[in-house]
């Protein structure tokens, strides 16, 4: 009897000891074969043996739920490599990405120009950009405009279609209002362009005008491109006023290496 019963609890104890499908089925098993063991030891041997069925009912449940459970195992173990299996052809089969970027990275809205012709045309800007580049304004004139910047102009690095879209569209930021602004950073050399920070500025040094912070793209191949989106907003305490946006290309040292777009945006108090 004691042997039985050792034999039971070890039992259980081992197959319970992992949270799979074995397991479990061991625990439910071993239910279910008590209860069933103790009435057939009640009917055939009385009280003592209701106690005798309900311990090998457990034993033998026991044993067959694991077994079931760990055939369940198993098909999961299967459904799983065979998920895998697939998510692993399915990269193999992408191709190749020589712009030395992941365009699905959720911080931005990068996208990349394999070839002219072939870029999503971006809304239209509810505020018009000025460019600012050394043939209209001095480069010293230049690193006023962005304070805190070297200019080290470069007209290979091209940046084209800046957007400015507030959330109603009427070129207003309101307090509280969300708004976007989007370019494009073309590579018009013929090497690759390394360490390219999108720079998204507010230079009239207004407190309640929040910028998404920029993030650096390890390289642009030539002829290729890349869009970069930011998100600017204007806090509930903003007032009437005016704020300039600018847009340019910052590369080593902060460097501004790209001519300068200047967004001039009326601010209101809602």
């Amino acid at each position: 009897m004691k042997k039985v019963l050792a034999t039971a609890l070890s039992s259980l104890i081992l197959l319970s000891g992992c949270g799979t499908y074995a397991s479990q089925g061991a625990q439910t098993g071993a239910g279910f074969g008590s209860i069933l063991g103790s009435a057939i030891g009640g009917i055939s041997g009385g009280h003592r043996g209701s106690d005798i069925g309900t311990i090998v009912g457990m034993a033998g449940g026991a044993v067959v739920g694991a077994a079931v459970g760990g055939a369940a195992d198993k098909a999961q173990q299967r459904k799983y490599e065979d998920y895998k299996r697939q998510r692993q052809q399915e990269a193999a089969n992408q191709p190749a990405d020589e712009s030395g970027f992941d365009p699905n990275n959720s911080g931005d809205d990068r996208i990349v120009f394999d070839e002219p012709g072939n870029e999503n045309q971006l809304p239209a800007s509810t505020v018009a950009p000025e460019t600012l580049t050394p043939n209209s304004i001095s480069v010293e004139q230049l690193s006023k405009v962005m304070p805190g910047y070297n200019i080290k102009y470069n007209s290979e690095i091209e940046v084209r279609n800046a957007t400015f879209i507030d959330n109603d569209g009427d070129g207003i930021l309101k307090a509280g209002e969300e708004s976007k602004v989007a370019f494009e950073i073309m590579n018009r050399s013929d090497r690759p362009l390394h360490n390219v920070m999108p720079t998204v500025v507010e230079t009239t040094g207004n407190k309640r005008i929040h910028i998404s912070p920029s993030i650096v793209v390890e390289k642009i191949m030539p002829n290729r491109g890349v869009r970069y989106t930011a998100t600017v907003v204007g806090d509930r305490k903003l007032k009437d006023g005016e704020i300039s946006i600018k847009v340019a290309v910052a590369q080593d040292n902060n460097e501004i290496t790209s001519q300068i777009k200047e967004f001039k945006i009326t601010t209101k108090r809602k």
